[in-house]
């Protein structure tokens, strides 16, 4: 009954947050940013629209940041969004202390639809059939059905029934072996001056283990040029699952050029079953980098992990990643306007 009526609460929701967003939407966007309703006092209607000005031009250039740092470390949030085709290849090397080696490929194709749709297109992936254990999440960041982690195949096609500004609502309906899935994502981005909030909620559900929900607020900043951090609250809840997981991470990146990043990250995981408890801490540091081409990247990402399971004794780790991105297209242009170097 619980389950039940927590989801009832979350599609309302939704439903409400959707309404909102629809009715906002009405009027189209002025490139041009105008006077606002309330006077700013002790300005001029000229200092008014510079201020503006300014507001806008920090705002793009901070989305603009995120967009590029979430692209060059594949972060799915960019991927979900992104309708264009593109096939990678990706190969995972790992090694933790409880875990032992591991292995796992992985291919995934997005191709773009603009026979049936401008706003559609077919996501098809293949891995290998085990969990990649080295690098995994008490709470993923990701639907199942996103990252193939219980699947060898699946096949989904994604629609983007609205897109403004601000604001994403996509619907999508996909098979694997074993189970069908349909569900809906929507996100919402506002500006808290220098800050940037993003809130994002994905409703699915499987035939197999039912409905789930996963609720994801982010909170980031454009310090420099070099330097971005973000701060990720997310919470899952599942129909056949007790306990509400849910995580706090804090991640820092450093941009040392076009191509080469690090992101020092610090991840809490925590759980409301059987008793409230922290499942996890995990310190990891990603450094990520184009060689030879832009389309080739290599990762290496050593990690600790304490977690509850094994009575937070240090998991020491290391994750290798090896990518070829095929339609990728070189973003200097973009790099430049955004970090300035």
């Amino acid at each position: 009954m619980k389950k039940n009526a927590f989801f009832i609460v979350m599609a309302g929701i939704l439903v409400g947050v959707l309404f909102a967003c629809t009715s906002s939407s009405a009027a189209e966007f002025d490139p041009e940013p105008g006077i606002q309703d309330d006077d700013l006092p002790l300005l001029s209607d000229e200092q008014e629209r510079k201020v503006d000005d300014v507001h806008q031009k920090t705002s793009q250039l901070l989305a603009s940041a995120a967009d590029w740092l979430d692209s060059f470390f594949d972060e799915e949030r960019y991927l979900l969004e992104e309708n264009t085709t593109r096939a990678k290849l990706r190969l995972s090397f790992g090694y933790s202390r409880f875990d032992g080696f591991d292995f796992s490929p992985r291919v995934s194709l997005r191709l773009k639809l603009p026979k049936l749709s401008k706003k559609a297109f077919l996501v098809v992936g293949a891995s290998d059939d085990d969990d990649f254990e080295v690098g995994d999440n008490p709470i993923s960041d990701d639907p199942r059905n996103e990252d193939n982690e219980k699947s060898d195949l699946s096949a989904a096609l994604r629609y983007f029934l609205k897109v403004g500004k601000n604001y994403n609502f996509s619907t999508t309906a996909g098979i694997s072996w074993g189970y069908m899935y349909a569900g809906l994502r929507y996100r919402y981005t506002y500006d808290f001056g220098a800050w940037q909030g993003r809130a994002t909620d994905t409703v699915k559900y499987y035939t197999d283990d039912g409905f789930e929900n996963k609720l994801q607020l982010d909170l980031e900043r454009h310090f420099s040029r070099r330097w971005f951090f973000r701060t990720t609250g997310s919470v899952d809840w599942y129909e056949e699952k007790d306990g509400l997981p849910h995580a706090l991470r804090f991640r820092l990146y450093h941009i040392l050029n076009r191509h080469q990043a690090l992101q020092y990250e610090v991840s809490n995981y925590f759980d409301t079953a059987p008793n409230y408890k922290m499942t996890d801490l995990q310190l990891r540091v990603r450094y990520r980098q184009r060689f030879y081409r832009d389309w080739l990247i290599v990762e290496v990402a050593p990690q600790i992990r304490f977690p509850s399971k094994h009575n937070r004794e240090p998991d020491p780790g290391i994750v290798i990643r090896l990518e070829a991105d095929v339609g990728y297209l070189a973003e200097q242009d973009v790099f430049k306007n955004v970090f300035g170097f």
